[in-house]
């Protein structure tokens, strides 16, 4: 490593060393448990949680990652040389194999070699196809060196998120602010509702407050809808100016050190149908069900047998686009969110609620029966579990609040 670029760090890195090598440690622990003996991370979020190392272009034609061995402290990481000052600069970036400017394709010999050289390239070695980084040809390509030089190649893609599922200390100091910008951001959203404003202008708006205050870019490209578009459901801001009378749904991620905290409410641009304030009024009621019933030791489905026995009850289930939630962490475009849920699309286990977790759990509705006003409604909270139950990150009304007032 360069130590002439690390010895000039005079900005704040995300986390101590201690914190890196306490996750490695886990990771190493994990792949213990599950007979693995070393793992290729590519995974753009798994190697941001083992390093810190961060950049803004995830491309399957680059191949960035870092190598762990189960029985070894040292790891070694893998970049081409575009990206030097962003390896040296990483607070737990160890070893480097630094790879020629040229196509993934040519990198690929290179890297097993290198695991070669150090002897790594034996036992059960993972890779993590199913995550999002280099294509999977490249490394099925790197897994048939590994193999021929005599390791057994083994599917390693949720080895890393798993450990990343129960979060630290530290990391939940990050979520308890990025909860704080985000309401201060929301906030900002509402002052700024007002009829002929564009939805771009409510979107800069917020951004401003979240990078003012120390936030970076959300974790996934926020969604502002108004009028026909409030039910537009991962539609980013438009042109479309604002009206009296307008509902208006607004949906980021405070993201901070790329850890973000979830929050959408709706807003009415003055007096409203009286049929929105009395869904959300519903509906907003669904988060103290969860709190009220649900806490550590239990299984996660708990919270989704919660919100829909009260969705239920309350009538709402002709409107509901989804009532449920997912795993937080790390946000990396494109996706942001992980595969534990309350109630799974694919084969996934259920977690048990243990300290430490943070999931998302959204209400969002769609009526499509011509209410003047909007297209749809909803909101989302973002939960932590701590010893004592589970915690809002949020402190904001869940109901449809009129903006000015």
């Amino acid at each position: 490593m360069n130590q002439s670029i690390r010895e000039r760090i005079d900005w704040e890195q995300p986390f101590p060393p201690e914190e890196y090598a306490a996750r490695k440690k886990k990771v190493r622990a994990a792949m213990a448990r599950e007979g693995i003996d070393g793992i290729l991370v590519t995974g753009a979020a798994d190697v941001n949680y083992l390093t810190g190392y961060d950049q803004i272009w995830q491309s399957y034609l680059i191949i960035v990652g870092v190598f762990l061995r189960a029985d070894e402290e040292t790891s070694l990481f893998f970049d081409n040389d575009g990206h030097i000052v962003l390896m040296e600069a990483a607070p737990a970036v160890d070893e480097v194999e630094i790879l020629p400017r040229g196509t993934a394709a040519s990198h690929v010999p290179l890297i097993a070699a290198a695991i070669e050289k150090r002897g790594w390239a034996t036992g059960r070695i993972a890779l993590q196809p199913w995550c999002y980084g280099p294509h999977p040809s490249l490394l099925e390509a790197i897994g048939a060196r590994l193999a021929a030089a005599g390791a057994e190649i083994a599917d390693g893609s949720t080895l890393v998120e798993d450990v990343r599922l129960i979060k630290s200390a530290r990391e939940i100091a990050v979520l308890r602010e990025a909860g704080r910008v985000a309401d201060l951001a929301m906030a900002a959203a509402r002052d700024a509702l007002r009829p002929g404003i564009r939805e771009t202008d409510v979107d800069a708006a917020f951004t401003a407050v979240l990078l003012g205050n120390g936030c970076g870019i959300p974790g996934i490209r926020s969604m502002v809808g108004s009028g026909p578009r409030s039910g537009a459901h991962h539609g980013p801001a438009s042109h479309r100016k604002l009206a009296a009378g307008d509902v208006v749904h607004i949906d980021f991620c405070a993201s901070l050190h790329r850890y973000h905290a979830n929050l959408s409410r709706s807003f009415a641009v003055g007096p409203a149908d009286p049929r929105w304030h009395d869904l959300m009024d519903k509906a907003a009621g669904c988060i103290d069900a969860v709190l009220e019933a649900v806490g550590p030791g239990e299984s996660m489905a708990r919270v989704q047998e919660v919100a829909d026995a009260h969705t239920d009850a309350q009538g709402l289930r002709p409107y509901v686009w989804l009532i449920g939630g997912y795993s937080l962490g790390i946000a990396m475009p494109p996706d942001w969110v992980g595969r534990h849920r309350p109630k799974p699309r694919e084969d996934v286990p259920i977690p048990l609620l243990e300290p430490g977790i943070v999931f998302n759990y959204e209400n969002q509705f769609d009526v499509f029966e011509g209410w003047p006003g909007g297209t749809g409604a909803g909101y989302i909270e973002t939960f932590l579990v701590a010893e004592d139950g589970l915690e809002l990150l949020s402190k904001l009304p869940r109901n449809l609040v009129v903006a000015g007032r």
